[in-house]
């Protein structure tokens, strides 16, 4: 009989083996996996906060879908939909000088989130020297489909923001 057991022992220590196996190929398969998106999310978005920061609409935009969304950005708020009107969005943000610098970022499945200190050209007037911003983006294929930009209003410094940049005359 312990013969028996040790085999019956071994098979449970196989099995067990087995099963993290699959569960660590399962999660290094799944990681790679973008969902909808063909590429990376990611990438795109560390493209497009690139291509804003140095002033390059054309490669901005060339990042989005032809029925892209943005939503809650300058004139983008509440939404702007197709490239015309990202276009004169990106534009917009290229003529404030806004410049992004990524200090955290997030990837799962067909989106990405990465937070960003943003400094605006004329954000001096708002009495703080930048903003948190929390940009979202939806990837379909290898364009951008949303991107969506939330300010974290639990920042001192965002949240003075939004309260200047809501009192002025629209």
């Amino acid at each position: 009989m312990p013969a028996v057991s040790g085999l019956l022992a071994q098979k449970r220590i196989a099995l067990v083996l087995l099963a993290v196996v699959a569960l660590t190929l399962a999660v290094t398969a799944s990681a790679a996996n973008y969902g909808q998106a063909k590429v990376n999310p990611l990438t795109l978005a560390e493209r497009d906060l690139a291509a804003e920061t140095r002033g390059d609409v054309a490669a901005a935009l060339a990042l989005y879908a032809d029925d892209a969304i943005v939503q809650y950005g300058g004139l983008c708020s509440p939404v702007c939909t197709g490239k015309e009107a990202i276009k004169k969005e990106l534009e917009r943000r290229v003529e404030a000088k806004n410049r992004f610098k990524i200090i955290a970022k997030f990837v799962s499945g067909n989106v990405a989130v990465v937070q960003t200190e943003l400094q605006i050209g004329y954000i001096e007037s708002s009495g703080v020297d930048r903003v948190v911003v929390w940009n979202i983006y939806e990837v379909v294929g290898d364009k951008i489909a949303v991107a969506t930009l939330v300010g974290q209003r639990t920042d001192p410094q965002t949240a003075q923001f939004i309260k200047w940049i809501s009192s002025q005359p629209k």
